[in-house]
């Protein structure tokens, strides 16, 4: 469209004409702007070439073309149009063209007037390239009448030159458009031709010797440079992509001689060059490899980097002021972050080096979730992770990306009380509004009708014991298959769990400061008073060793199997970073506690909690709303946390 624009620019005063919309503009649709140029009037032949210049305002659904002379063309660029025979050599005929453009707002059009005459000058030009930037002109154009000119160059410089034979440089490279206008007695008549400035470049290259087998090579001194790139003698092409910079530096991995060849490209991408200079290399410096990785468990980390040719020894900076100089070091970090690592490799030559890096524990995205946010997650294997999907979906996915979905029971009332829970022998079970279920395959088996309770009622808890037994807390109640427990006060229930080393049934309440538990082959509900349980409790736990896990308004109370207080996990005792409910928490083999506080995830070691450190050290690890531990073996836990947004999925090595 550059070029038609500036014909456009260049004869805006050639045609004088009227324009109309044909329909008003909406408030929000317009229709388009339309205008034309008529060119290059070829006096023996009667052709014209016409252009079309229009500003395409939503989508443009056709072109119309009339001549004038009752012919028509449909379409954006008409082919050069031949008017009729003149007869004789008078001031010749003019004629109106119509030019129409419509799209889905409405229609527009451009008429104007063009003399065709065969008196008119047949205007003519040609050119050649003397240089890079001179250009020499030659005037072609014939007339019967005397004729005046005016050349515009199409770089704001313009001339009124009558030479036949001139010559014009250009200051900078580039496409210029020239035309040429000639006027006679008859009228005006244009030419116009595109025209391209290249600068050829002139390349050169200082070749300096650094390190026994680097080279350093500057080509700063090239003209007319606009990228660079090398062949180095050997294969080596650098860089892959021709670069802006002038500059570049190379290792050669064996001696010998070898030729470097410098290519160079010009700004308009006209015109190239070459260079070529020798070199010998007899040093053994450093081969540059920044090949490098690691395993990881936690907070413990294992790296290892390629050898590297020519070195003779390693440095590791591990970015928290410590270092090592193995090749393959381990370690330990003292807490979570991203920490930036410098690998160095040195000879008596030099050194090579280089800075990455990495985000302690290491965690990895789970790759192709729907993007639809979870709100609940539970991993029986690498193989098998359950999530609760806030489209009400359960999808199923391993630790691979590779996932499946299965849809909830129909009979389930997908809302905010919905949960998943797994039994001791790894079952899926889903519970809410309406229903209590177990997974069974890709299949749902309904348990409701053993609870007993219409349709109409929200189950707030579940635990399965080990002869099969569903017990439910329902409205605050508790039941077991479907028989209540009575008790005298008003307690409302708020979680429950089943403790196998004990074979009991605990449960908490979120409105009482007690325990209580029920002896799973009995119905007989006992009271348990446990200090450190304030304003009551709405999560349980059961610890594998049989110790009760409890969340309460300052953190999470722990007791031993019989409810007996041991410890509680607070703002005292975890430096200030657990102070309030969590949201959710889990159990590795390794004797740590891993919570959800406020969107953010909490390592808190069991046994000494004042080491307990915030994992949550990047944004990928913030806002998470459910956790759950991927056992590996006793020695190697990973953690798999959620977001409610987006699909967001991540796996903590």
């Amino acid at each position: 469209m550059k070029v038609r624009l500036l014909i456009f620019l260049l004869y805006s005063t050639l045609f004088f004409g009227c324009k109309k919309f044909v329909e008003a503009p909406k408030e929000t649709c317009f229709i388009p702007y339309v205008d034309f140029v008529a060119y290059n009037v070829d006096p023996s032949t009667l052709e014209v070439s016409f252009t079309s210049i229009t500003s395409y305002n939503g989508t443009i659904t056709s072109h119309q073309w009339d001549f004038g002379d009752g012919t028509t063309f449909s379409g954006e660029i008409p082919p050069p149009h031949k008017y009729p025979s003149q007869s004789g050599s008078g001031a010749g005929s003019s004629y109106r063209i119509t030019y129409k453009v419509a799209n889905e707002c409405g229609e527009a059009y451009w008429t104007d007037s063009i003399l065709i005459s065969r008196c008119l000058p047949n205007v003519q030009f040609t050119y050649k390239m003397l240089n890079d930037t001179t250009i020499q002109f030659t005037n072609k154009t014939t007339s019967s009448s005397p004729v005046t000119y005016l050349w515009d160059f199409g770089d704001s410089t313009k001339s009124t030159t009558s030479e036949t034979t001139f010559t014009k440089t250009y200051l900078y490279n580039g496409k210029y458009t020239v035309v040429l206008k000639a006027t006679n007695a008859c009228g005006d008549n244009y030419y116009f031709l595109p025209i391209g400035v290249c600068s050829k470049p002139v390349p050169a290259q200082k070749i300096t010797l650094s390190g026994c087998s680097t080279v350093e090579v500057d080509a700063s001194d090239t003209r007319n440079g606009a990228t660079y790139q090398w062949n180095f003698g050997n294969g080596v092409v650098l860089p892959e992509i021709p670069s802006p910079s002038p500059a570049i530096s190379y290792t050669y991995p064996q001696n010998g001689s070898y030729t470097i060849t410098l290519k160079v490209m010009n700004k308009n991408k006209c015109d190239s060059a070459i260079i070529t200079s020798s070199v010998n290399i007899e040093g053994k410096s450093v081969v540059p490899n920044n090949k490098w990785s690691y395993t990881s468990d936690d907070l413990e980390y294992h790296f290892s980097r390629e050898t590297v040719v020519n070195a003779t020894s390693y440095t590791w900076l591990f970015g928290d002021g410590t270092s090592s100089t193995e090749q393959n070091p381990e370690k330990v970090y003292d807490n979570p972050g991203v920490y930036e690592i410098t690998l160095v490799a040195a000879n008596d030559c030099g050194e090579y080096r280089f800075t990455d890096s990495v985000s302690v524990p290491s965690y990895d995205e789970i790759g192709n979730a729907p993007n639809t946010g979870f709100r609940d997650v539970i991993v029986i294997s690498a193989t098998q992770i359950y999530y609760l999907g806030n489209d009400g979906i359960l999808y199923k996915s391993d630790t691979s990306g590779n996932w499946s979905s299965i849809e909830l029971p129909d009979r389930l009332t997908f809302n905010n009380n919905t949960r998943l829970y797994k039994d001791l022998d790894n079952n899926i079970w889903v519970y809410g509004r309406s229903e209590v279920a177990r997974l069974d395959g890709t299949t749902w088996t309904s348990y409701f009708r053993q609870t007993e309770l219409d349709r109409n009622t929200t189950i707030d808890g579940i635990t399965v014991d080990n002869t099969g037994i569903l017990w439910v807390i329902a409205d605050r109640r508790l039941r077991k298959n479907g028989e209540p427990i009575d008790v005298k006060e008003n307690v409302q229930f708020s979680a429950i769990e089943y403790a196998p080393e004990t074979n009991r049934i605990w449960i908490t309440a979120n409105n009482r400061s007690v325990l209580y538990y029920v002896d799973a082959n009995g119905t007989d509900l006992n009271t348990v008073l446990t200090s450190g349980i304030v304003g009551g409790s709405d999560q349980l736990q059961v610890h594998v060793n049989g110790d009760l896990f409890l969340s309460t308004g300052t953190g999470i109370i722990r007791t031993n199997s019989s409810g007996v207080f041991v410890t509680s996990y607070s703002a005292l005792t975890t430096g200030g970073l657990l102070t309030g409910n969590p949201g959710s928490y889990d159990f590795d083999t390794e004797g740590n506690m891993w919570v959800l506080y406020q969107g953010r995830l909490l390592k808190v070691p069991l046994s000494s909690s004042t080491a307990t450190k915030n994992y949550s050290y990047t944004s990928d690890l913030t806002g998470l709303s459910a956790i759950s531990v991927l056992t590996n073996s006793s020695q190697d836990n990973d953690l798999v946390v959620i977001k409610t947004t987006g699909n967001a999925v991540f796996q903590i090595k």
